[in-house]
């Protein structure tokens, strides 16, 4: 059984901390839910009729619906659930899921929007330094996965609310997990102030992962044979 990765609890901030300057952060990705108000959706038929859904089952048990304005996707299921993805606000997101419904209905396909739910957020931000992952690693190492042989990111991760941090060298970070802006903008201002501004390199600024992990496995090396 696959053990599961312990969540941390971030520390309180000062009031003077949370007002204080720090990376801003991006939206990149809304991913919301749906439901088009029928069970037992057709999309062989759906897929044969409408020349703008995808669907091939042997690849994946979904049909896929793309709009351009605003740029998203709508994956549909034959439960009639479907998932939205790819705005960049919560406004465009249930736009979006309106435009998909009304473009099935402009087909004579009878359906409905229902139970519209945000469910994850992806946003990111960048620190203007490079970071110290080991260091970060050593200190938070139940909450953290960080095994730079395979991928060069440090996964974090919160238990309230669950959101997961990758953070790179470089001083980039991803952030998923959120279902609010609110939200992941207070966790995010709690994570930078409270614990990843230690963690700024102020003596190296090459932020290149591969070279900041040759030079810790070199430094390791010298510490052997020193002892």
């Amino acid at each position: 059984m696959k053990k599961k990765k312990k969540r941390a609890t971030l520390p309180k901030i000062s009031e003077e901390e949370a007002a204080a300057p720090m990376p801003e952060v991006c939206i990149q990705n809304i991913v919301s839910t749906f439901n088009l108000g029928r069970k037992n959706v057709n999309l062989a038929q759906l897929a044969t009729k409408l020349d703008f859904i995808d669907y091939n089952p042997g690849k994946f048990a979904a049909a896929t619906i793309r709009i351009a304005k605003p740029r998203t996707t709508a994956l549909v299921f034959t439960s009639g659930n479907a998932v939205c993805t790819g705005a960049k606000t919560v406004h465009e997101s249930r736009f979006a899921v309106r435009k998909y419904i009304h473009l099935l209905q402009m087909n004579d396909i009878r359906v409905s929007m229902h139970h519209f739910k945000i469910q994850n957020i992806v946003a990111t931000a960048h620190v203007a330094a490079p970071l110290r992952l080991r260091e970060f690693s050593h200190d938070y190492g139940a909450y953290t996965s960080y095994e730079p042989e395979l991928f060069p990111g440090l996964v974090f991760r919160t238990i309230n609310p669950k959101v997961v941090f990758l953070i790179f060298r470089s001083g980039k970070i991803v952030s998923t997990g959120a279902k609010s802006i609110e939200c992941i903008r207070k966790v995010f201002k709690e994570f930078y102030h409270g614990i990843l501004k230690n963690y700024i390199d102020d003596v190296s600024m090459d932020g290149n992962s591969a070279t900041y992990r040759k030079k810790y496995k070199e430094g390791l090396e010298s510490a052997e044979n020193y002892l």
